[in-house]
């Protein structure tokens, strides 16, 4: 009996922890599985500079493509930016994506999806009224 309990505790314990190991594993594989394309950009901002940034944004990320690669590192490049912005990226669980651009500040975003076909992460930034906003961005392939 106790040889049976032991097998079933062992058993349970394996299938965790590759349960666990395998939703990062699927994570990383679904943001490297080739190139994403921008789709849309918003803010809950009432702030009419904020607004004015985001739209900036948008049109700066028009036909824009992300990479993730494999090694940690990113690329995006956009027909309106002369040079690509590149940098590396990484994974908190399941659920944080961490963008470090080079020269720039590191950005964290929650997922809100991925799949195959999207991606979609929600920014919260303080603006100089110490007032809280949100960035949602999507991409799709």
């Amino acid at each position: 009996m106790k040889t049976r309990n032991l097998l079933s505790g062992l058993l349970l314990s394996l299938f965790f922890l590759f349960t666990l190991t395998s939703c990062e594993k699927d994570q990383n594989a679904l943001l490297t599985d080739g190139a994403w394309t921008f789709k849309n950009m918003t803010t809950d901002s009432e702030v009419e500079t904020i607004q004015s940034f985001i739209a900036l944004a948008k049109a700066l990320f028009t036909d824009a493509t992300l990479e993730f690669q494999a090694g940690g590192n990113y690329l995006i490049t956009s027909p309106l930016m002369q040079e690509p912005s590149t940098g590396t990226w990484s994974l908190v669980g399941d659920d944080q994506l961490i963008l470090n651009p080079e020269g720039e500040a590191v950005s964290t975003g929650n997922i809100e999806t991925l799949s195959k076909s999207q991606l979609t992460y929600i920014e919260t930034f303080t603006d100089s009224n110490m007032n809280t906003y949100s960035v949602t961005t999507t991409w799709i392939r």
